[in-house]
């Protein structure tokens, strides 16, 4: 079976958070069959195309990648060809709503020509409110009536559209605008990921934080370094993310200089995914009050390392406080930075054989996750089986 995935950005992206490693985790599901992945020749916000290997189109871990050039008159060869890719397959993920090369143009060339396959769309956070209030939001409400005029939120030609929802509130976030969509929701995979020895030193040397995310508002971060001004004890804060909101990047960056002196913080910026495990490794907790996440893979990567989390009840990942794991605060808490410095010096205070033992209840909280059911499950299940041989 043929399987064409269009994802905005793909390995070896890292500036775009989440999405990436939840895009791969998919397609190492479905290694068993012909996948080829479509995506950009750059990460988010460069201007240069990735090193070689990494152009045109290559093997990435033993799945075929195409990375397209930036849509232009001489590229619209290369674009040509991917859109015959697309054509020729028997299923097309999307894993955006908004993206103009690798959602909208072909998902309407597969409306115009009737395309006979399976279609299926993560909307990969773009519906939450939180998404939609963002730049563009006209031209984002006029693409979704659009949408919905036509249909294509439903079905293409023969075949309905199914809508991949990472989590229950996402799964509300697509019924909110489309109510007659048919929605599965499918947790996440995390990445694969190369063991990596802790290096966390004990927490008499003060506590290492690291909140990991891009610089935007709807992660949070200010919320957290407005707290640290409430801190009692020494801690140390490693922001690690791309700053996409220059004006609240120069905010954070205002809030930390603001710090009292025993409290340190550091802006490293984007890091490749091995270098996120060697921070997660040398921390002793994960910090991220965000405003809405349709997953928060930076959460499961952190519990996965054994180290606790300090969260928002904004995200799939609340059972973490029942299970031991980390600290859930509501909207209020996250906004009040009282109750958030009490939070960080509840885990300054801890001796290292405590925090050992919160350590280990994050990673049983990941061993003990279920398997869960495939994208191509999920397809099989649907009433309408797959036909043999690509459509025409």
């Amino acid at each position: 079976m043929k399987v064409c995935v269009l994802a905005t950005h793909y390995v070896p992206a890292h500036k775009a958070g989440g999405p990436v490693p939840g895009i791969v985790g998919v397609v190492e599901t479905m290694r068993d069959h012909d996948v080829h992945v479509l995506t950009a020749d750059r990460d988010l916000g460069d201007t240069k195309p990735f090193p070689l290997p990494y152009r045109g189109t290559t093997a990435v871990d033993g799945v075929a990648v195409t990375y397209l050039r930036p849509l232009s008159a001489s590229s619209l060869w290369q674009w040509g060809r991917a859109w015959r890719t697309v054509r020729r397959s028997d299923v097309v993920y999307f894993n955006s709503v908004m993206s103009l090369g690798f959602t909208i143009v072909p998902l309407l060339l597969l409306w115009v020509t009737r395309y006979r396959g399976r279609v299926a769309i993560s909307p990969r956070g773009e519906l939450a409110g939180s998404a939609l209030r963002l730049g563009g939001s006209t031209q984002k409400q006029t693409w979704l009536r659009m949408m919905g005029r036509l249909g294509l939120h439903a079905h293409l030609g023969r075949s309905r559209v199914l809508w991949v929802a990472s989590s229950v509130g996402e799964c509300s976030d697509v019924l909110a605008i489309f109510d007659d969509a048919e929605v599965v929701t499918l947790p996440e995979r995390l990445r694969s990921r190369h063991e990596v020895q802790r290096t966390s030193a004990s927490l008499v040397n003060g506590l290492r934080v690291v909140a990991v995310g891009r610089l935007a508002p709807v992660k949070g971060h200010d919320d957290l370094l407005r707290a640290l001004t409430k801190v009692q004890r020494p801690v140390e804060v490693q922001i690690v993310g791309v700053e996409e909101d220059p004006t609240h990047a120069a905010e954070l960056h205002r809030l930390a200089a603001g710090a009292p002196g025993h409290v340190r913080v550091t802006f490293t910026g984007p890091q490749h995914p091995e270098e996120v495990d060697r921070s997660l490794a040398a921390a002793h907790l994960f910090v991220l009050l965000t405003h809405g996440e349709n997953f928060g893979h930076a959460i499961g990567e952190a519990l996965r390392a054994g180290c606790p989390v300090l969260i928002s009840d904004q995200t799939p990942w609340s059972g973490v406080a029942e299970a031991g794991a980390g600290i859930v605060l509501n909207v209020a808490e996250r906004r009040d930075p009282v109750a958030v410095a009490r939070a960080v010096d509840s885990f300054a205070g801890l001796s290292d054989a405590e925090w050992q033992s919160w350590s280990e209840k994050a990673g049983a909280f990941m061993m003990g996750s279920e398997p869960t059911p495939t994208l191509l499950d999920a397809l099989r299940a649907e009433p309408e089986p797959f036909e043999d041989g690509h459509p025409d």
